[in-house]
């Protein structure tokens, strides 16, 4: 008889071993995820940053840094060709009106000064001259034109004494008939010259006219030769300050070159360089506090470029009331531009890494100040350092609003 043989535990232990084993690793886990979430962990209240919820108005806010910059650069231009011969003041300097900034050469405009002058007194005589005659033409006529009429006269009474005498016998009808054609001969002679009497001044006129525009024109070319002279003096024509010098001494230049810029001191705007993605709130209008070395100023934003540059774009703010104190063309300032301004609103002092409308997990303090239990904020609008509250707090609130990442697997802390 065939006794069947035992089947061996050894396979059921080795399963009751590898039980037990798990078994105690997530005995382990669940220890320590206990000992994580415990309050037994104590924190420092000074390495902490606790704000309290407040009720008020909150003012969004855009910051930005920038300079200023004039609103527009009078340029100083060559009007002439030429080279440099002295430079007197550079970049920087302050200038008035009529300040000379450099002294410039070209030894053509003194010979065209001269030889203007020379045509200008030509013509000058020319016309002197001119006039002078037509004074005594006009007087030769006035003498024939007298002659003419006593001429006419004598003729006249003639033939009056001998229409009276023809009756009598004493004058014949050819003579009579002789002084009477010769009256109206002179007659007709006297109106022509009384005619062209009267014409001689409109004719003299005339030619005066024609004389004097040509000196005109010597004149004005004259006036011309002798400003691109004078600008050879470069001045400045704005009171201000020199933004820069173009040319160098001895540097030769052509008609058109820029010389020298220079900027009004007190006529200067800022330009924001505002970070691309906060631009898009930015409107036409709105209210900026710009300020630079501790003084502050009030101004509007006028205009905002429409391309973007290197992540940023310019935004241009004009002053309101008056400039900063001691504004300069480049000098840097902050911006803060006023995007909206909320009121009667909760808000908190804004966490790190917290953005608007979004929600983020945060420590609230107990009323006793001891314990900081882990929340869900939900956040709304925010200013630089200012943010919206929508939900899980209340007025008086104080939560911890510094960085609390090594924190992050614990859901209450204890504070000392």
């Amino acid at each position: 008889m065939k006794i069947p043989e035992k089947k061996s535990s050894r396979f059921p232990f080795a399963f009751r071993l590898v039980i037990l084993f798990l078994s105690v690793i997530l005995l382990l886990i669940a220890w320590q995820h206990i000992n994580d979430s415990s309050t037994d962990v104590e924190v420092n209240r000074d390495e902490l940053i606790i704000a309290y919820v407040e009720q008020g108005d909150l003012i969004r806010e855009v910051r930005a840094p920038g300079t200023l910059v004039p609103i527009a650069l009078n340029f100083v231009s060559a009007t002439s060709n030429g080279r440099v011969k002295e430079i007197l003041l550079e970049a920087s300097d302050a200038v008035t009106v009529g300040t000379v900034i450099m002294v410039l050469e070209n030894p053509e405009l003194a010979q065209a000064v001269d030889e203007a002058k020379l045509e200008v007194e030509v013509l000058q005589s020319a016309y002197n001259s001119l006039q002078q005659r037509w004074q005594q033409a006009i007087l030769k006529q006035r003498i024939v034109v007298a002659d003419y009429s006593a001429r006419y006269q004598t003729t006249k009474l003639r033939r009056e004494a001998n229409e009276q005498l023809i009756d009598t016998g004493a004058v014949s009808k050819i003579a009579y008939s002789e002084s009477l054609l010769l009256e109206q001969q002179l007659k007709f002679q006297h109106t022509l010259e009384v005619e062209l009497l009267n014409s001689l001044p409109k004719l003299s006129e005339a030619e005066l006219i024609a004389a004097q525009a040509k000196t005109n024109k010597a004149t004005r070319q004259l006036l011309l030769q002798e400003k691109l002279a004078d600008d050879l003096n470069v001045k400045a024509t704005r009171t201000g300050i020199i933004q820069e010098v173009s040319l160098r001494e001895g540097e030769p230049f052509k008609v058109g070159t820029v010389l020298a810029r220079i900027a009004e001191q007190n006529n200067l705007k800022a330009q924001l360089r505002v970070q691309e993605g906060q631009v898009k709130e930015v409107l036409k209008g709105q209210n900026v506090l710009l300020s630079a070395g501790g003084k502050n100023a009030t101004g509007i934003v006028k205009r905002i470029n429409p391309s973007v540059k290197q992540g940023v774009v310019i935004v241009d703010v004009y002053f309101t009331d008056k400039a900063l104190v001691g504004a300069r063309p480049d000098l840097r300032i902050d911006g803060v531009i006023e995007l909206e301004h909320l009121t009667d609103v909760l808000k908190l002092k804004r966490p790190v890494f917290t953005q608007e409308n979004s929600s983020s997990s945060l420590f609230v303090l107990n009323e006793a100040q001891t314990l900081a239990q882990r929340k869900q904020i939900s956040f709304g609008k925010s200013s630089v350092d200012v943010i919206e509250v929508l939900s899980e707090l209340k007025l008086g609130d104080r939560v911890i609003v510094s960085s609390t990442n090594k924190y992050h697997k614990l859901n209450t802390i204890a504070l000392r």
